[in-house]
This record gives C-alpha cells, structure tokens and sequence, in this order.
C-alpha cells in the first residue's frame, strides 16, 4: 500500500494563544515531531493548511475555513490524483505519536481513526470525491461526521497527546521519549 503522509496545520490556534504548530519541544517545533513520525510509515509527506520550508504543502479543498476535512480533503485529492492508495493524517499537535500508528489503524480496514483522536486517520484515497461531496453538502464539518459518512472504524490507539494549551506544551517534554501521555 502506498501511503501518503498528511499533517493537518490550518488551524487558529485559539486555546494556545499564539502558533502551535511553531512551538518548539525539545528543540524542534510541534509540526516537526508529527512530520518524523509519519515519515517512518509514509511514501510521502504532504501539509496542508500552511507552508513549511521543507514539506509540500497543499492548499486545503475546497477552500480554506473547513477545519480539518478541508485539509484532508487536498491530501485525499492529491493522494488519489498522484497514485497513492491512502492518507495517513494527523494534526500538527500531536508530538507523541505511537511508532506503529500506520500498522494499529490498517488492521481496521481501509478506513479509521483513532477512537479519541479522529483527525488521526487512515483514509482510502477512493474517499476523495465523497468527501468532496460531504463538504458541499453537510454543514456538520466534524472529523467524527465525516467518518460516519466514509464507514470508518474507530480504533482504540494508546499514547496520543494532543498540544491545546501552553500548559499541554510543559507537560509534554514528559511523553516525547516514550510516546505516552505524562501520569497525572
């Protein structure tokens, strides 16, 4: 299976207060943590929502403002229309990862997410034009939405911690070495 790689960044970062796909961790933005990570699974790396100096960026489909299925949206088009069979998406918040995260989500089929975390997915990139579809006609632009439409599984996936708040930053230098979230 060929996958492409997909980093969800274009969003406001409301609850942070500034960008949190910037915010450094252990000496490297939260962006290129996630962006590691998929690349040990991924044929390919795609972001979109923003730029970056050294990922392919794509503009979110089909326009920008749809949260994050407008991004998954561009990385399932350019994944269909560039000879890829899927999207592995995760947030750019997300720097603990689990190593295996390609290989826990494909035993689910060829569509799911992460139980708790539904911008993680695996996304068959025949999904493209249906997505498409539910953006044009759904005003529900919810992750958990979408997968409901494309018959996604969710996946119970341990060790994801997801950045929101400065306070999530501090507390994340804790779970980069191991994948896991800090003991409360």
């Amino acid at each position: 299976m060929k996958v492409l790689g997909a980093i969800l960044a274009g969003g406001a970062s409301r609850r942070f207060g500034s960008d949190k796909a910037e915010a450094m961790l252990d000496g490297r933005k939260l962006i290129d943590h996630v962006a590691d990570t998929l690349r040990r699974d991924c044929d390919a790396l795609v972001i979109c929502g923003r730029t970056h100096s050294q990922i392919r960026h794509l503009d979110d489909r089909p326009a920008a403002g749809l949260g994050p299925l407008g991004g998954l949206c561009a990385a399932l088009t350019h994944g269909r229309d560039t000879g890829f069979d899927a999207v592995l998406s995760a947030p750019c918040d997300t720097p603990g990862l689990p190593h295996d995260l390609l290989a826990i989500l494909s035993l689910a089929g060829p569509a799911s997410y992460a139980a708790d975390h539904p911008v993680i997915g695996l996304w068959s990139c025949a999904l493209a034009d249906r997505l498409q579809a539910h953006l044009a006609q759904s005003a529900d632009r919810s992750m958990r939405a979408w997968a409901r439409v494309a018959g996604a599984a969710p996946v119970p996936v341990a060790g994801i911690f997801n950045i929101n708040t400065p306070e999530d930053l501090a507390g994340a230098g804790r779970i980069e070495a191991v994948g896991n979230p800090p003991e409360a």
